[in-house]
């Protein structure tokens, strides 16, 4: 008798954690463009950015505790420490830039802070595929950085054209990596990433 497949649950609540996440950060920085809010005076409007960010991490640790020992727990253990000290980072270099204004390589270093847990995140994806044993979830998660790839060409494609043809705002490069991550996101979604 063939012993029937694994189940592997969407997982809802972390998907709804990012969205959540993405949505109050997005519309933190729309709402502090729009009423001109610089500086400290931003924090507030991130405060429930960052609590839904709590809840991301709290439901990824949840699902970790789920499947005890297996490649997606090892690697949700590596990305939510990256998850913290991406924002600790980040906090840093516009904290360090504001306050003391760093100029030549202390410039460029304070720039670059930020720079290691975002590579993290990649490296995270890479040893997540290394390290998973079953064939058909590697070809899973595979298949969602794929699609997570292509999600974010395809957009930053367009935008480069609209913004050379002057009709659109200029965004910034690592934008690319953010919706990177908003297409893993929503990689499970679609026809081609589901388990």
């Amino acid at each position: 008798m063939i012993a029937p497949e694994p189940i592997h649950p969407f997982p809802w609540r972390i998907c709804a954690a990012a969205a959540l996440f993405t949505v109050l950060m997005v519309a933190a920085a729309v709402a502090a463009n729009i009423f001109t809010i610089s500086g400290n005076g931003k924090l507030p409007l991130m405060v429930p950015g960052l609590l839904a960010l709590g809840w991301l991490i709290w439901e990824a640790m949840r699902l970790a505790r789920g499947v005890p020992g297996s490649a997606i727990a090892r690697y949700i253990g590596r990305v939510v420490p990256l998850m913290i000290a991406n924002i600790v980072t980040v906090v840093a270099a516009i904290t360090i830039q504001r306050e003391w204004h760093p100029a030549g390589i202390w410039a460029v270093l304070v720039a670059l802070l930020p720079a290691p847990p975002l590579i993290g995140f990649i490296w995270a994806m890479g040893r997540l595929l290394v390290e998973e044993s079953d064939e058909y979830l590697r070809m899973v998660h595979a298949r969602r950085a794929l699609i997570a790839a292509g999600f974010m060409l395809v957009i930053t494609t367009v935008w480069g054209l609209l913004e050379g043809s002057g009709l659109a705002p200029h965004a910034p490069a690592y934008a690319a990596f953010i919706l990177w991550n908003l297409g893993l996101l929503l990689a499970p979604i679609l026809p081609g990433g589901r388990a």
